[in-house]
């Protein structure tokens, strides 16, 4: 399979197309987190299903425009995940899934090591020029964000908890806290109480009560207090200054881009939040 001439291209078999239909989009979007535009993602997944084949014949099967295709086939090579042969026309060969997401990986996690050991280099140097620049000052402006995504969603709270000084006061779901919990937001939280904030979580829920102890017995505890609200608002409000609330918070299968949240310093919002939380 895979080994056609370039003039025809061979029709999926039945189950192939349900099967392609099934996971096609799930699995371009797990590697287009992974650098690879759409485009790359699609033309390495029909590579990896089809093994060798031409630029003509992976434009067919991908739905790709063939003179698009060799921009992406040339970028794929030299991402390191594509094979070519000598042969005229050129014929493409993929990296199965595992060696080509172990490489990619790889070579993100390395331009993130170089990038996070800069940083401080460059930040000195965006210093250097804003000393000569006259700059707009915008202090004390409500300001608001709307995160998507589960990896900006856990950098963003991850800093909030980091930065809180007085109290950290949560209303969520049980789908909300299992957010938190498997991206060990939870710890950071109990890190939180040691330094001295004060952290309130409520939930309807009954089940997660053990996912909230802290494995080192301390006399700071979160407080925890379960609501009859089965519909919580799905807020953290931080220090009364700052307020994270969930738009959306689908997480299930791959859908990591269906968690949505609104952040905000507006003081008269945080502050109708607020009371929402001490009613409930």
């Amino acid at each position: 399979m895979g080994r056609y001439s370039d003039e025809s291209v061979v029709e999926h078999p039945h189950f192939m197309k349900e099967k392609l239909a099934e996971y096609e989009n799930e699995i371009i979007a797990q590697l287009s987190k992974l650098d690879l535009s759409p485009n790359e993602a699609k033309i390495l997944l029909y590579l990896m299903i089809y093994n060798s084949s031409t630029a003509s014949e992976i434009a067919k099967l991908s739905g790709v425009a063939r003179t698009d295709s060799y921009y992406y086939l040339s970028s794929l090579l030299a991402k390191g995940v594509l094979r070519t042969t000598f042969d005229r026309p050129q014929r493409y060969q993929a990296l199965s899934y595992r060696e080509a997401v172990e490489h990619l990986i790889k070579v993100k996690t390395a331009n993130l090591g170089s990038v996070s050991e800069k940083k401080d280099y460059y930040h000195g140097l965006i210093g250097q020029i804003l000393d000569k620049v006259v700059q707009h000052k915008e202090t004390d402006k409500d300001v608001y964000q709307v995160v998507v995504g589960k990896e900006p969603l856990v950098a963003k709270i991850d800093s909030l908890i980091k930065t809180a000084k007085k109290e950290i006061t949560l209303l969520l779901s049980e789908e909300e806290i299992m957010i938190l919990y498997r991206n060990s937001l939870i710890d950071e939280l109990h890190k939180s109480v040691s330094r001295g904030v004060k952290v309130n979580i409520k939930t309807p829920s009954t089940n997660i009560s053990s996912y909230i102890k802290s494995e080192v017995d301390t006399e700071q505890k979160i407080s925890l207090e379960v609501i009859n609200n089965s519909s919580p608002v799905g807020c953290m409000i931080f220090d009364g200054e700052e307020m994270i609330t969930f738009i959306e918070s689908n997480t299930k299968g791959f859908r990591d881009s269906g968690i949505r949240v609104f952040y905000t310093n507006n003081r008269k919002l945080i502050s109708a939040f607020k009371v929402t939380t001490e009613k409930s």
